[in-house]
């Protein structure tokens, strides 16, 4: 498996004209750019932070404008994973401890392009919140953070159009009106062209630098939404999105791979705010299907072997919710959700000469069901309190060839915030959490790969105790926050073929190699950010350690989470150069340090002999388990934004250069055995970036 993903992760980066680098050796990569306007890059959401998509598509990211997740992952309190993939880590959790919403539908396959960016087109995004402690009730199953995506209506009074395009991504987005004033309707679609990209340069790149003898991609997504309003009150929307990652590719003549993912999703939602009685009343349905799968064709002894892999989920969740005021400062909130999943983790099949047969099945339904209700009091600019509670009862085995069961479990989390001047104060957060999907973390790069599997008597629900106490400040230009957390983790799971699952579920299944633990995290968090007419900055700062615990690993000896970054800093400058009716030049500029990751490498060796034999061998000898820190990460880009307006059309380009240091940040370690060494891979030398977008 890691030969697989070292073939894609060159691949991507020779498709664009970027070499990775073996220690001294490099080559090249084309990445994307950033966007400015003169509003606040994110807001004090009471427990979180509020994101507007214009600022969010303005961090450096590999398509030249980044999105929701690029940016958090610019926030205090996140660690992320390899070089430019959408991966985080949030105090401590793991990646799949995370859950990415879009109007409340769960999104479970997020990456697009090998972890290049995310699937959700920030054509369609209203606001992006990201809360990581203080949980309203309605959110759950999940112990480490919410990112809330609020997709935007339709424009009932005219109709509005949008182009983008970048080396790795085309995109259209309409928005019109099908009865003004009343019923909207938009659409999004977005393609890929990297497999064609790569046909045309493939001819430029040197033969003895080509690892895969042939490879195509399909890569994209689309959206669509109709919202009617019956008036400023009552309003119906039902909404559909899909996505689409496949990358096949031939090693050599004699074994070929193809691996993917795809999401399809569907939303029915109503919201009330007439009825007397209350002062909203919504209720949604939706249905979610996401695949994972990877198939793979070998020729042996000439014979061939063809070996197919998928995991699927299908989820259909009816919810319902309601505020009341209770007083004149505060409010009840109280509703119902109901989940219910098919699960068939790596179900796999093979080809032999009397047709395809399946090795494994391990389908299995699930039931959450959850009541929950939260009560808020509120002093307007003095002080906020609220309490929520989760009630959950999980049945698990569900009309499938495992155990039948069901469990219960509370979940709480309580928010105070007191401002002792004006705009200015201190917070309090307290969390328990629940988790019933684990998510079995082979790849950790950001895609979508992971395997998802559900809890049951073997696997526990993860849960999370968390804490955060701080202070908080939105004074005019000027936004603070400052804190520490202490977090505790049970149930974490850790598969221990990660690296190579493919084969491993080949040959065992899924259920193998899975240990139970534990995990603590705690730390320090800070963000300053001044907002101001011609220059703004902004500046964050994580102090962290995180660590986990195995009975059966390590020799029961606690050792360091993987992705445990000591310290993490991100500063970011913005600079207005012009600003005219219908002309702008910004700069920007942003740099990245991160302490180093962990990683498991033989450290010493032992003599050992086989009975009847004279000559020793030499035995690889581990320590402990993510016994090596890699390398600090260090970044730094620049970029010049150009925005041009007409009476009709605006026009924006982004230009800039990523990594100007052209600092060989580690991703990964590869053990070279004529060597007898371990080299650290690098991608993403200095590259320049450009990405257009017209605006109707």
């Amino acid at each position: 498996m890691r030969k697989i993903l070292l073939s894609l992760i060159l691949l991507l980066t020779d498709t664009v004209l970027i070499f990775a680098q073996y220690q001294d050796r490099e080559i090249r990569d084309t990445l994307q750019a950033a966007v400015k306007e003169a509003r606040r890059n994110v807001g004090l959401y009471s427990e979180g932070y509020a994101l507007i998509p214009v600022k969010t598509r303005q961090v450096t990211s590999l398509l030249g404008e980044g999105d929701a997740v690029k940016y958090i992952q610019t926030l205090p309190g996140v660690s992320t994973g390899g070089e430019g993939g959408s991966a985080i880590y949030v105090r401590g959790g793991n990646m799949g401890s995370n859950l990415m919403t879009l109007d409340g539908m769960p999104i479970y396959g997020v990456s697009h392009l090998l972890g290049l960016t995310t699937i959700i087109p920030e054509d369609v995004v209203a606001e992006t919140v990201f809360l990581a402690g203080g949980f309203p009730s309605e959110d759950g199953n999940f112990t480490a953070s919410h990112i809330r995506l609020v997709s935007k209506d339709g424009n009932f009074g005219r109709t509005e159009a949008a182009f983008s395009a970048n080396p790795f991504l085309l995109g259209g987005w309409i928005s019109a009106p099908i009865v003004k004033g009343s019923a909207s309707a938009q659409a999004v679609i977005r393609v890929s062209p990297i497999g064609l990209v790569y046909k045309a340069v493939k001819p430029m790149i040197k033969q003895n630098q080509l690892l895969l003898d042939d490879f195509g991609a399909l890569a994209g997504d689309a959206y669509g939404k109709l919202t009617w309003r019956k008036d400023v009150d009552n309003d119906l929307s039902l909404s559909f999105f899909g996505s689409q990652d496949r990358y096949a590719f031939t090693m050599n003549e004699t074994s070929s791979d193809v691996l993917g993912w795809s999401n399809l999703l569907a939303n029915l939602s109503w919201n009330n705010r007439s009825i007397s009685c209350l002062k909203t009343l919504h209720a949604d349905m939706s249905f979610n299907h996401h695949v994972g799968s990877q198939r793979q064709k070998t020729l042996f002894e000439g014979a061939l072997n063809d070996f197919l892999m998928r995991s699927v989920i299908d989820e259909l969740t009816v919810s319902g919710s309601a505020t009341i005021e209770t007083g004149l400062r505060s409010n009840l909130q109280f509703g119902i959700k109901v989940r219910g999943a098919l699960f068939n983790p790596a179900a796999s099949s093979v080809m032999g000469e009397e047709g395809r047969s399946s090795l494994l099945d391990t389908r299995s339904g699930t039931l959450l069901a959850t009541l929950h209700g939260q009560w808020e009091y509120s002093i307007p600019d003095l002080f906020l309190a609220r309490f929520a509670f989760r009630g959950n009862a999980f049945a698990y085995g569900l009309g499938g060839r495992t155990d039948k069961g069901w469990m219960f479990h509370p979940e709480g989390s309580l928010l105070l915030r007191w401002n002792f001047i004006r705009k200015a104060g201190l917070e309090v957060t307290v969390d328990a959490l629940t988790q019933y999907y684990h998510t079995l973390e082979g790849i950790p790069l950001g895609w979508s790969l992971d395997m998802i599997v559900s809890s049951d008597a073997t696997l526990p629900p993860e849960r999370a105790l968390q804490g955060y106490m701080g202070a908080y400040g939105n004074l005019g230009q000027h936004l603070f926050r400052a804190g520490a957390f202490y977090k505790k983790m049970r149930n974490l799971v850790y598969y221990g073929k990660a690296t190579d699952f493919f084969n491993a579920v080949s040959r065992a299944g899924w259920h193998d190699n899975i240990n139970v633990g534990e995990g603590t995290s705690y730390g320090l968090e800070f963000l300053y950010e001044k907002e101001g007419p011609v220059l703004s900055w902004r500046a964050s700062y994580t102090w962290s350690k995180s660590d986990r615990f195995f009975p059966d690993l390590n020799e029961g000896r606690r050792f360091p989470a993987k992705y445990d970054r000591r310290h993490i800093a991100h500063l970011a400058a913005d600079w207005k150069v012009l600003q005219r009716a219908s002309f702008s030049l910004d700069i920007s500029s942003q740099f990245t340090y991160q302490s180093g990751s962990w990683d498991t490498l033989q450290d010493g060796s032992l003599t050992g002999w086989f009975i009847g034999e004279k000559d020793g061998v030499r035995l690889p000898l581990i320590s402990s388990l993510n016994n090596y820190q890699l390398p600090a990460y260090i970044r730094w880009d620049g970029g010049v934004h150009l925005a041009i307006a007409g009476k009709a059309v605006k026009h924006e380009v982004n230009i800039g250069v990523y990594n100007i240091l052209n600092r060989h940040n580690p991703f990964m370690l590869r053990y070279n055995a004529e060597l007898e060494q371990w080299e650290t891979i690098s991608l993403i030398p200095v590259l320049p970036y450009i990405s257009y977008r017209v605006l109707f």
